[in-house]
Parts: structure tokens; C-alpha cells; sequence
């Protein structure tokens, strides 16, 4: 599932690639936020970028409470952010990553 989920973010966001990272809540990337907000290293929330913010974003996967890791955005150099929709779907597409996850019973990795 997270390997599908992985290419439908390339497509829908127009990324050079993305990845599943089993992992642990560390580092300091951008986030795109389960409401489809962009999120900078420093915590304060920008509303509206003109492109993406250099290097990776990040948009984390829960599933039943937990978290199980992220997918790490490798966004097109220059590309204007997405849509509010796009990243929304995105979101929604983390979303049932980790339901998936939750119900393999997987354990945290990481």
C-alpha cells in the first residue's frame, strides 16, 4: 500500500519521487499537515508559498494512533506548490496508509 500510495504523490503533486521511511518523529523538514498546510522548519505556518520550499517535505503517516513514518517529498526544483486540493487527497492518501498499516498489525519500525 505504501509503495501505491508513494507513486499516486508523484503524480498528483508532481514530485520527482517520494518514498515510505518507517521511522521515529526526528528532524526538522517542512510538513504538508493533515489539513493541506504547508508548514516551515521553524513552526510557523506560511499560507501560501510560490513554489516549494527548498529540498524534501515531509508528510507524516498515522494509522490507529500510531505513527508508523513519512514520506519524504522530493518536489521538481522551481515547481509552484500544488493545488489546496491536490495536497488534501494527498493527506487523505497518508491517511489510508497507515489505516492500512494499523490493520496488517504491523509493528513501529524504526
Amino acid at each position: 500500500m505504501v509503495e501505491y500510495v508513494g507513486r499516486e504523490l508523484v503524480g498528483l503533486l508532481g514530485l520527482r519521487g517520494a518514498r515510505f521511511e518507517y521511522g521515529s518523529l526526528v528532524g526538522h523538514l517542512p510538513r504538508l499537515e493533515h489539513d493541506g498546510g504547508l508548514w516551515p522548519r521553524r513552526g510557523d505556518r506560511i499560507t501560501e508559498y510560490a513554489a516549494w520550499p527548498d529540498g524534501e517535505t515531509e508528510l507524516r503517516v498515522f494509522g490507529g494512533g500510531r505513527y508508523y513514518g513519512r514520506f519524504p517529498l522530493d518536489p521538481l526544483s522551481g515547481r509552484p506548490l500544488p493545488p489546496e486540493e491536490a495536497r488534501l487527497v494527498s493527506v487523505t492518501l497518508a491517511a489510508q496508509a497507515g489505516a492500512a498499516l494499523a490493520a496488517a498489525g504491523l509493528s513501529h519500525q524504526g
